[in-house]
């Protein structure tokens, strides 16, 4: 699910406050039936959501290898060299996250994400700086983590390049949510091309 929007509309604020990291002033956050008025993010990661924010998911003064070695421990070993041969992290391992790039960085970020098998994964901006190739990847191990039954919501004003991934698009606007459709049915949507795509519509 692609949450669109213009800057400043809260898609980040939302994201948040449904991973327990910001407080709601009102309403409530559902998981598996499960409804929390008052969200912790701990007690929703024990749930299995996971949330990539936009900056600082990782410990700068770590090296991604012990970041995936706490994977390991607490989750188990599922598919952890699988996903670091597939994002091409195995030649930054033993570097320290506060040594890379921010594209080794987000390589490092989805690689630990499936890794930890989440139920539900939140990524703010996960495209944001990313090389058109290097979305493309990225994109593709969402479409991973949506096979596995994992439920994805991401934001990010990179539009065409995450329409190819998208199932279904929610436009932030206006202090509430609008429900799309899908990727074709939002595109055509004459107020989602006159609020929010502009320019970018192809």
């Amino acid at each position: 699910m692609g949450l669109l929007g213009r800057m400043g509309t809260g898609k980040s604020t939302l994201l948040k406050i449904c991973a327990g990291i910001v407080a709601p002033d009102s309403g409530w956050v559902e998981i598996d039936g499960h409804r929390y008025t008052r969200p912790r993010h701990s007690v929703l990661a024990a749930r299995g959501l996971f949330y990539l924010g936009e900056l600082d998911n990782l410990v700068r003064t770590m090296t991604v290898r012990a970041h995936f070695d706490a994977i390991r421990r607490r989750f188990g070993d599922w598919g952890t060299d699988e996903q670091i041969d597939h994002l091409n992290v195995e030649p930054i391992l033993d570097q320290k996250v506060g040594s890379l790039s921010g594209g080794e960085i987000k390589r490092a970020e989805i690689a630990l994400a499936l890794a930890r098998r989440p139920r539900l994964l939140l990524a703010d901006e996960l495209l944001k700086s990313a090389d058109p190739i290097l979305c493309e990847l990225m994109g593709g191990s969402l479409r991973v983590l949506a096979s596995r039954g994992c439920a994805v919501v991401v934001t990010g004003h990179e539009v065409n390049l995450l329409r190819p991934f998208l199932d279904s698009v929610i436009l932030v606007t206006s202090g509430t949510t609008y429900s799309l459709g899908n990727a074709d049915e939002a595109w055509s949507h004459d107020g989602f091309r006159r609020e929010y795509l502009g320019s970018a519509l192809v």
